[in-house]
């Protein structure tokens, strides 16, 4: 079978590799659509994983089954990580800080033909046969948004019904790449995003999106901040109320500590990381997307064949293109 294997230097080949098996107790899935993580971009970060099988943005069909609960021919979306739902990090909501979610993964990865989920993973694995192949790849980058979003206390209130939330504060999104759009679409109407890049800023208008450079900003009393970067968060530092809370949705790069001026401190603001997502927000994301609140066209620029991924591959990291998908 085909896999993108992303083989260092900010390079992915397609090549042909043997087809897994099923696992015992787990799922062999035949894959229908497998988007392209903003996080399998950095070099820094994939260098140290090569040789290393893209994809966990994934998608697809059973084609085997030793698990009665995901018969033969259904549409499943597993999260490429899966707690155990039974140690302390996991009583506490942590998920991802659980020893088992950190190991587990599909094999060889969801960027191929067919992948391997096992016994472990169905822990987060869901049905999404509702769902069309290309919304249900995004299950996964929208649940760590979900998290994201509703990890605020100020707003855990808010629904995913795709209702306008008249209740929500003033909110603001820096960085309108794919995850920023994301933030942005759940939040809407009582959302500005802001970013550099022309081609963003429309593409995020289009979506009905307020969106402006960042010499147009205004007060917000959640900063959601995608770009990991201190210019990122200095400017979310600028906008944010007194108050306020800056959410960090991305890590600065290895070696680099976030700068928190003095200024932080007297304006009595929060700072909250939002790092992945669990089994809580899974099936929040997965019903987002039922309700029309997010759909693969606002947030896919590209849809393309196994064929096309390398050269997608570097059209993304360009920013050329906002995000590809492979469907099969």
């Amino acid at each position: 079978m085909r896999v993108a294997r992303y083989i260092g230097n900010g390079n992915v080949a397609i090549v042909d590799e043997p087809t897994p098996a099923c696992p015992p107790g787990g799922l062999l899935v035949r894959t229908e659509a497998c988007g392209l993580c903003s996080g399998e971009l950095m070099a820094w970060y994939m260098d140290r994983k090569v040789p290393h099988v893209l994809g966990h943005e994934v998608a697809g069909i059973v084609e085997a089954s030793e698990d009665d609960r995901f018969p033969i021919g259904s549409r499943v979306f597993p999260h490429h990580h899966a707690p155990c739902l039974q140690c302390e990090r996991c009583r506490q909501g942590n998920y991802v800080h659980c020893d088992q979610w950190k190991r587990t993964k599909l094999q060889p990865g969801g960027m191929a033909d067919l992948f391997a989920v096992g016994a472990e993973n169905l822990n987060d694995t869901i049905h999404v046969d509702d769902l069309r192949p290309i919304d249900a790849a995004l299950i996964e980058p929208l649940a760590c948004v979900v998290k994201s979003v509703y990890g605020v206390t100020v707003l855990r209130s808010s629904g995913l019904s795709g209702e306008p939330n008249t209740a929500t504060p003033r909110t603001a999104v820096l960085g309108l790449g794919v995850m920023g759009l994301m933030h942005a679409l759940l939040l809407a109407p009582t959302v500005v995003g802001y970013d550099l890049n022309p081609g963003r800023l429309e593409w995020a208008r289009a979506q009905g999106i307020d969106a402006r450079h960042p010499e147009q900003t205004e007060e917000a009393d959640v900063v959601f901040v995608c770009p990991g970067s201190q210019a990122a968060f200095d400017s979310a530092l600028r906008m944010v109320a007194p108050g306020g809370t800056i959410v960090m949705f991305a890590p600065l790069g290895p070696g680099e500590d976030l700068r928190v001026p003095q200024e932080a401190y007297f304006k009595d603001v929060r700072i909250h990381n939002s790092y992945s997502c669990g089994p809580d927000d899974t099936p929040a994301a997965a019903d987002a997307l039922r309700n029309g609140v997010v759909r693969a066209e606002q947030v896919v620029s590209d849809f393309i064949g196994m064929d096309e991924l390398p050269a997608a591959y570097q059209a993304m990291k360009r920013g050329d293109i906002l995000k590809p998908m492979v469907v099969f």
